[in-house]
């Protein structure tokens, strides 16, 4: 896909979006099916099906934070320069 594309937190990311929609369609067929009756279990299973992407923004900072600390990332730099 292109160059500094092969990143293992991308792949976090992608795993985290896809679990998230996958939590709703099942949340869905959770409500269809009687399953999930209340507004008190709908709220819950709406909290739990974006709990994915809470995890993949901890793993992103995380990573960042540490690229930060070793030097590797720079305040205010948005790419290398191409020469």
């Amino acid at each position: 896909m292109g160059e500094g594309t092969n990143s293992p937190v991308l792949g976090v990311l992608i795993a985290c979006v896809a679990a998230s929609v996958a939590l709703v369609a099942l949340g869905f067929f959770l409500r269809r099916s009687g399953r999930i009756t209340s507004r008190r279990g709908s709220l819950i299973w709406a909290i739990v099906a974006i709990a994915p992407l809470f995890g993949a923004g901890a793993v992103m900072f995380g990573k960042h934070s540490v690229d930060m600390a070793s030097g590797k990332d720079k305040s205010g730099v948005d790419s290398s320069p191409v020469y």
